[in-house]
């Protein structure tokens, strides 16, 4: 499954202008890269892929099974005012992204026919100190998984058919899968 991360990228660096195109995938490398620059051109954005939950699955003849996935944009803004040791002044900056971010990605997917539209699960300030804040904005979407997905192994043909017990104190309705006669 494709989760279409720069997809995200490339969304973000078109609908946010506040970062200049200064959007890319993180990893570590990164992270420790962005301490060691003196003065790094900020705001930036970092797309870091935190989480795949499977959910329940769902065997009815076939495989079903939604999967949860959770990504973090990690933006970093500079202080300008070094005497802002609260970090006020960022988190003004961090307010205004936080505009252009929802519009970028809330209610879009990447991926229409694999992906469920994006929606916000949260933020926090990660990194904050004299020279910069960091703060992880989260989101969410699903994909499915199905038979195509899974090892297939052959299995007879069922076809469907109505049930329908009555008895004096018991009603029972529903569907049963038969093997269909070959």
């Amino acid at each position: 499954m494709n989760l279409h991360l720069n997809e995200i990228i490339k969304a973000l660096r078109a609908r946010c202008p506040s970062f200049g195109g200064r959007v890319a995938g993180a990893s570590q490398w990164a992270v420790d890269r962005l301490s060691e620059v003196e003065d790094p051109d900020y705001p930036a954005a970092y797309v870091v892929l935190e989480n795949e939950q499977g959910g329940e699955v769902t065997i009815n003849g076939q495989y079903n099974q939604h999967v949860d996935v959770s990504f973090a944009v990690i933006v970093m803004v500079g202080n300008q005012d070094r005497e802002d040791l609260r970090g006020q002044n960022t988190l003004e900056q961090i307010d205004s992204i936080r505009g252009e971010l929802f519009k970028a990605l809330l209610f879009w997917s990447p991926a229409e026919r694999q992906l469920e539209k994006i929606v916000f699960d949260g933020a926090e300030c990660i990194l904050l100190d004299p020279a910069r804040m960091g703060y992880r904005f989260d989101f969410k979407t699903r994909y499915r998984l199905d038979k195509t997905d899974a090892y297939q192994e052959e299995y007879p043909d069922f076809g469907v058919t109505n049930l329908d017990l009555k008895a004096e104190q018991i009603q029972l309705e529903g569907q049963i899968l038969l093997e269909k006669e070959k």
